[in-house]
C-alpha cells in the first residue's frame, strides 16, 4: 500500500508536508513556556523503567474515562487504537478511545481555545512546523522519559526539529516525506555494466555525454527544473542554505554562496537541455515509469506508478540519496514531518504520552504503513521489523535523504514563489546568477513587506 498522496504530485505533497504559515523558527530554536499549572510535570509521572513506559492513570486504565485523541485521518486513528489494544492487551485490558476528527492544520490552533476549555483532546496530530507554536503558546506537553526511547529510534533531524530552547522534546516524530534519486537498476546494468547508482552530479554528467540523446528526447537523468523544491538539493550541495537563522526575514537569498551554486545548476542544463517550462511532474515521471530513463528526482507519491511501469516494461528500479557535487556537501532537501504531541492541558499526561511514543514504536509504525503507505520516522534498522516495510525496498532511500534534509518550521509562500522565479530564471538562462539572486532579494523583501 503507498502514500494517499501517490498520485497527487509534488506541489500537493508540499502543501501538506511544508504547511505554509507567517514565520519561520529554527529548529534549535523554538521557544518554550509552561503550560497549564493543573498538569503535572513529565518527572512526577511514573516510570517503569523495565517496561520503559510510563503507568497508565487509573480512570484511563481501567476505562472509566476513554483518551481523547485528535486524528484528521480516523481510519489511522482506528488502527493506532487496535494495534494499542493488541499490545497492551495483558496490561491495560480495559481501556478506552474517543476519536475527534481535527485537520492537522488547525489542531494547534483549536486547541489553545478547546484545551483551556476543558474539552479538547489528550494528543493531537500536526505537522512538526507547528511545534514551535505549541510550544511558544503553551499547547504542547514535554515527552519527558520518553525522548531517550525515541533518540535512539529516530535521527536527529527527526528528533531536533521537535525539541525546544529546554532542550526538551514536545511532539514525537512520526512520518517523514522527502524527494530522493531514483534509478533504472535494470537499464544501469545494459548500459554501463553496474547497477549501482550515481554518487555526484559528475558521475551523471558522464552516464549523459553516452547515454543522451536529444533527437529521440533521451535523457539520463530527469527532474523538475524549475521549482526551488528540487534545485534546492543542488544549490545545498554547493553551500547554501535556506533560512540560516531560522529568522523569517533572513531567507538567505543575500549569501555570497548562492552565486556560485546558482552558476554551478545552471551547467546542469547540459545533461537535462529542457526549458522549465517543459519539464512536468507528469513528464518527468511518465518517461522513468515507461522504463527509458536511467534517473529521476521525484518523491514516493511517485512509487505507484513506478511499481506499474517496473512490472509492464520489465525493470527494476532502486531509491536512493540525491547526487551531490564532486566538491560540495551531501545534498539536502526539503523534507515533511507529521507528529504526535501531548496536550499541555491533559488530565492524563501518563496515558496520552504513552499513546503518543507508541506511534513510534514498531507496532504503531506497522500500524501506520498499513493503513496510510507512509513512511515511519524510524532509522532504517529498525523498518526491517515494520510488515510491509520489510519487503519494500524503496523506502530506506526516502529514509536516508530525509535524515540530511532540511526541516523549516512554517515557510511564507512567497519564499517557494521568488525561489521558483530565481531557479527558472538561471535555468532558463533568463538572467546571471547574480541577476536572479538580486530579484530574488528585491521579490522577497517586497512581498514580505520589508
Amino acid at each position: 500500500m503507498r502514500s494517499n498522496g501517490a498520485h497527487a504530485g509534488p506541489s500537493m505533497n508540499r502543501r501538506h508536508l511544508l504547511a505554509v504559515g507567517g514565520g519561520v523558527a529554527a529548529a534549535g530554536a523554538l521557544a518554550a513556556c509552561g503550560g497549564p499549572e493543573e498538569e503535572p510535570s513529565a518527572t512526577e509521572l511514573e516510570w517503569d523503567a523495565d517496561a520503559q513506559q510510563y503507568v497508565i492513570e487509573e480512570e484511563i486504565a481501567s476505562g472509566e474515562t476513554p483518551l481523547k485523541l485528535w486524528f484528521e485521518n480516523e481510519d489511522l486513528a482506528d488502527a493506532q487504537i487496535e494495534a494499542f489494544k493488541t499490545a497492551f492487551k495483558d496490561v491495560y485490558p480495559d481501556i478506552r478511545f474517543e476519536v475527534e476528527p481535527v485537520t492537522q492544520n488547525d489542531a494547534v490552533q483549536e486547541m489553545s481555545l478547546a484545551g483551556e476549555a476543558g474539552n479538547g483532546g489528550d494528543v493531537f496530530m500536526s505537522f512538526y512546523d507547528q511545534v514551535s507554536r505549541a510550544i511558544s503558546e503553551g499547547i504542547a506537553a514535554p515527552l519527558g522519559e520518553y525522548e531517550n526511547v525515541l533518540k535512539s529510534r529516530m535521527s536527529d533531524t527527526f528528533t531536533g526539529v521537535v525539541t525546544g530552547e529546554d532542550g526538551q522534546m514536545y511532539a514525537v516524530p512520526v512520518t517523514t516525506e522527502s524527494i530522493a534519486l531514483m534509478y533504472n537498476k535494470t537499464l544501469l546494468q545494459e548500459v554501463t555494466g553496474s547497477a549501482e547508482p550515481a554518487t555526484t552530479w559528475e558521475d551523471l554528467k558522464a552516464l549523459a555525454a553516452e547515454y543522451n540523446d536529444p533527437s529521440s528526447n533521451r535523457w539520463a537523468v530527469r527532474w523538475v527544473p524549475g521549482e526551488i523544491y528540487y534545485s534546492y538539493s543542488v544549490l545545498s550541495s554547493m553551500g547554501w542554505q535556506v533560512y540560516p537563522t531560522g529568522d523569517v526575514e533572513q531567507p538567505g537569498y543575500d549569501d555570497p554562496a548562492l552565486v556560485e551554486a546558482l552558476e554551478y545548476y545552471a551547467g546542469l542544463r547540459e545533461i537535462w537541455n529542457v526549458p522549465s517550462a517543459d519539464a512536468t511532474p507528469e513528464t518527468v515521471e511518465g518517461e522513468f515509469a515507461a522504463g527509458d530513463t536511467p534517473y529521476v528526482i521525484t518523491g514516493p507519491w511517485a512509487f505507484a506508478a513506478f511499481d506499474e511501469g517496473a512490472a509492464a516494461n520489465g525493470f527494476e528500479y532502486g531509491v536512493t540519496t540525491i547526487p551531490a557535487a564532486a566538491s560540495g556537501d551531501p545534498a539536502s532537501s526539503f523534507a515533511g514531518m507529521h507528529v504526535i504531541a501531548v496536550s499541555a492541558y491533559t488530565k492524563f499526561p501518563a496515558a496520552a504520552r504513552v499513546f503518543a511514543n507508541f506511534l513510534a514504536s514498531d507496532a504503531g509504525a506497522a500500524a501506520l504503513y498499513a493503513t496510510t503507505g507512509q513512511i515511519p520516522a524510524l532509522n532504517t534498522d529498525l523498518l526491517a521489523n515494520i510488515e510491509g516495510l520489510s519487503e519494500d525496498p524503496h523506502v530506506a532511500g526516502i529514509v536516508a535523504q530525509s535524515s540530511q534534509a532540511t526541516l523549516l518550521p512554517q515557510v511564507p509562500e512567497y519564499f517557494w514563489s521568488t525561489g521558483n522565479e530565481m531557479t527558472v530564471a538561471a535555468w532558463d538562462a533568463l538572467s546571471t546568477p547574480q541577476e536572479a539572486q538580486s530579484a530574488a532579494i528585491a521579490g522577497y523583501n517586497e512581498l514580505a513587506g520589508l
